[in-house]
């Protein structure tokens, strides 16, 4: 399903259209949450906008669309957050300005590049679900209708989310809603916020403590292929095989995720010089690539592999993902050349 919108239709009509998508959506929490984010930001003309989930004693950007999208990972505080705010009070907030707004968080403002926003909370019944927050970088951008349009929707995001962490905690006897929103529902393992919310605090922690940070990105060769050839089953079940070929590969400390589609993030947090590193970066190719068995057809798993070294190649996610980024692709564009020789 498409997360792209129609903006033909008038304010009353995209409401019901969204409330009508959100109440039919499949109930995977990451997909719902990726949804609303982009709705949100849609019907409102935002920037940007996120979805903090609660987790303790901070609030964690789950999903984001837009702008807000190389934020996603991103820790808060509840306390003296303009999201707490609305979380303590129960109802949604409009900040005009957030270089005059005393009740917000002036720094992590400036961070995400916003001067005004609304935050929304979300609760089912007394249960507390999250902050939607909507944004913009210019000063006042709201209106009163904007702040009616999202508490009009407000009811419809908890409900859903609400019964697709219910369904998930009788199927799969999770626990929490902070597990299914940090995890990939198709191979169990972290997703792609988990991904840099352990990447920022990686980052954070080995700044005092000498160690080394490697980011190495793995993107299968021919999914499409797969998909097109045998159809989606195929290729949801080349995407698990991957996994669970890579897991067990996995150091406790490090961190394995489903970054979206076809593309896998690794993050090593060691001590060992680079050779090393690069050495069992290919060891780990080399165990995760090869035959699988789909049914009476016989599959291939190939991928191609960038990496990037802390402090060496950057020392902001943004960069090195980057760099990680640009290496996978020459990677793969070296391989194909291989292959065609």
């Amino acid at each position: 399903m498409s997360i792209e919108s129609s903006s033909s239709d008038s304010t009353l009509e995209k409401i019901l259209k969204i409330q009508t998508e959100l109440t039919a959506a499949k109930p995977d929490v990451p997909y719902l949450l990726e949804l609303i984010t982009h709705r949100a930001k849609e019907i409102t003309g935002s920037e940007g906008a996120v979805f903090e989930l609660v987790e303790g004693d901070e609030l964690v950007y789950r999903a984001a669309s837009g702008t807000a999208e190389k934020q996603i990972g991103l820790r808060l505080p509840v306390k003296d957050s303009f999201s707490g705010l609305s979380l303590q009070s129960r109802t949604s907030l409009y900040c005009i300005d957030s270089e005059e707004d005393d009740r917000v968080n002036r720094e992590a403002c400036r961070v995400v590049g916003l001067r005004s926003m609304i935050v929304l909370p979300l609760y089912f019944d007394s249960e507390v679900l999250g902050v939607l927050k909507v944004h913009s970088s210019k000063v006042g951008f709201y209106t009163t209708n904007d702040t009616y349009i999202l508490n009009m929707l407000s009811g419809t995001m908890a409900a859903v989310l609400h019964n697709a962490y219910r369904w998930a905690e009788r199927e799969k006897s999770l626990q929490s809603m902070a597990y299914l929103a940090s995890h990939d529902a198709l191979t169990g393992i972290y997703n792609r916020s988990a991904f840099y919310d352990y990447l920022r605090k990686g980052l954070s922690r080995i700044v005092n403590d000498g160690s080394l940070l490697t980011i190495a990105l793995f993107d299968l060769d021919g999914l499409k292929k797969i998909n097109d050839t045998y159809g989606h089953a195929a290729g949801d079940f080349y995407l698990a095989r991957f996994a669970s070929r890579f897991s067990p590969l996995v150091q406790n400390q490090d961190v394995l995720a489903r970054l979206g589609g076809d593309e896998f993030g690794l993050i090593l947090i060691h001590k060992e010089p680079k050779k090393s590193i690069l050495t069992l970066l290919d060891h780990i190719r080399t165990m995760v690539e090869g035959e699988i068995q789909f049914e009476s057809t016989k599959l291939q798993i190939k991928t191609s592999m960038g990496f990037a070294f802390f402090p060496e190649d950057g020392i902001d996610p943004e960069t090195l993902m980057a760099v990680a980024d640009s290496r996978m692709y020459e990677n793969k564009r070296l391989r194909k050349k291989e292959e065609n020789l």
